[in-house]
């Protein structure tokens, strides 16, 4: 059985002083508040060039994950050109936010996308795309004008800087 400290220590059967608190004392069994996390790495870093030394750096952080469950996948865009060409991207219910911010839905790596682009919205089995003002704007199919909202049809391509988007529907 696992022993830990007053503070949630994992401590080895034979120790009697935490080692990472230098208290005694322990409790039975696991803390009982338990966070799980995940590691991620930072994608706009990835990509950064080498130090002097010729070794790339990598921006790692640790965030929580919560216990509430995504909306279920209703489609998905593959990239057909750009540097994200070949991948895939899973369109939920409701709002799905298309930029290049890290906190966006679908991060795409292009530096003429807006952080928050586009917006991809799928509601009463529709799906509607709008362009949230944008610099050089949402186009769709072979428009040379670009849109400000349209409903989505399978197999339509969406056009944002240098990326375009195959858009897939269940």
């Amino acid at each position: 059985m696992a022993k830990f400290c007053a503070n949630g220590h994992q401590m080895e059967d034979t120790w009697e002083v935490c080692p990472y608190c230098q208290r005694t004392g322990y409790q039975p069994g696991p803390p009982t508040v338990r966070v799980k996390t995940r590691l991620e790495s930072d994608p706009a870093r990835e990509g950064a060039a080498p130090r002097e030394s010729g070794t790339h750096t990598t921006t790692r952080r640790s965030v929580v994950l919560t216990d509430k469950r995504k909306p279920p996948v209703v489609g998905w865009f593959v990239a057909l050109t750009g540097q994200q060409k070949g991948e895939d991207f899973r369109i939920r219910e409701g709002p799905n936010i298309i930029g290049s911010a890290t906190d966006a839905d679908i991060v795409l790596r292009d530096d003429a996308i807006s952080g928050k682009h586009a917006s991809l919205r799928y509601k009463d089995q529709k799906f509607t795309i709008t362009d949230l003002d944008s610099t050089n704007g949402t186009f769709l199919n072979d428009r040379t004008d670009p849109i400000a909202r349209e409903e989505l049809k399978d197999n339509d391509v969406i056009r944002m800087g240098e990326v375009t988007l195959k858009f897939k529907s269940l």
